[in-house]
């Protein structure tokens, strides 16, 4: 059987598609994994007139077009993931713990995963609950990793890390074996108590691509304030420097256009010394171009009326 795998967005591997390859390469597929970044693109030419199995995985609603475009092509293909559909890969026969291929991804030198799926909130703008359900356990951070040669560099997808009973024994795995680890999807510091923090701020904690020390977190209503902010202190208490937290801001979610709260939780937070990154949850040109200023942190140089008169483009502001 050849077997077509298609990411459409996304700069790490695919978890879901590493299991499918793992599964198919197991029965003695060939599978062939191709990365798409927009709906023109040109599916594996060349390869075969005619694949057996094609599935395609995306993130975002806003890779859509690019998933509608693999439908016309193969209209038989499985689409998941959660800028589609809430559908995992065990609702096709693939274990959800199976095992996973990296060798699609060949410069790719981290291992990746869940130690817990699931998470303690409901936020309305949120699928996790939908798709992953209550907090339960996944894997340990040695099944994680994968072993032998490979660095002991990890990065956890887990979307509520101390939501999990078991978090003082997964903070005590990291530093017992020396892991470094990326919390990619960010800790709660709204609900972060001292413990937590000071747990938080003993191990090697890094960015995505292991280069400098990075804790995530997020700050979606300005009313969340005195929460996160006593999360923030903790932290900094411990010996994480402020500018080594990246904050998640939530915009445009009640309304699609920028309003004072997210002036105000901007200033706070460079106030505080942490590094804001707006999250358009529509994505026009006010709200991206917002997350540009900040991100690109043009905005301690730039007031955002001058940046938004020059079209929100920092090189036409010299």
């Amino acid at each position: 059987m050849n077997v077509l795998l298609l990411q459409l967005d996304g700069k790490m591997p695919n978890i879901a598609l590493m299991r499918i390859a793992a599964h198919h390469r197991g029965q003695g597929d060939f599978v062939y994994l191709q990365q798409v970044r927009n709906k023109d693109h040109d599916f594996a030419p060349g390869l075969f007139d005619r694949w057996d199995k094609v599935y395609a995985s995306l993130i975002f609603t806003k890779s859509q077009p690019i998933a509608q475009a693999v439908k016309r092509a193969y209209p038989d293909a499985i689409i998941a993931g959660s800028g589609w559909n809430n559908k995992r890969t065990s609702d096709y026969g693939i274990p959800e713990e199976g095992p996973r291929d990296y060798s699609d991804y060949p410069a790719f030198r981290s291992s990746i995963g869940f130690s817990q799926r699931g998470c303690r909130l409901h936020c309305g703008f949120c699928k996790v609950p939908e798709m992953e359900g209550k907090v339960h356990e996944s894997a340990t951070i040695r099944e994680i990793w994968r072993g032998g040669k490979w660095p002991k560099e990890i990065i956890l997808l887990d979307n509520d890390f101390f939501g999990s009973p078991s978090w003082r024994e997964k903070i005590s795995e990291i530093k017992g074996h020396g892991f470094k680890v990326s919390l990619s999807q960010g800790v709660n510091a709204r609900l972060m108590n001292e413990e937590q923090a000071a747990a938080l701020a003993s191990i090697q904690y890094r960015n995505d691509a292991m280069t400098r020390p990075c804790i995530h977190t997020a700050w979606d209503n300005l009313g969340d304030e005195k929460p996160l902010f006593r999360g923030l202190k903790a932290l900094k208490k411990y010996g994480v420097r402020p500018d080594n937290i990246t904050v998640y801001m939530l915009i445009g979610y009640e309304q699609p256009f920028l309003v004072e709260a997210d002036f105000e939780r901007h200033r706070k937070l460079r106030e505080f010394g942490c590094r804001p990154y707006p999250m358009p949850y529509v994505r026009n040109d006010e709200l991206r171009g917002f997350q540009r200023w900040i991100v690109r942190r043009a905005d301690l140089m730039i007031p955002w009326d001058y940046f938004k008169a020059a079209n929100y483009r920092p090189e036409r502001c010299a």
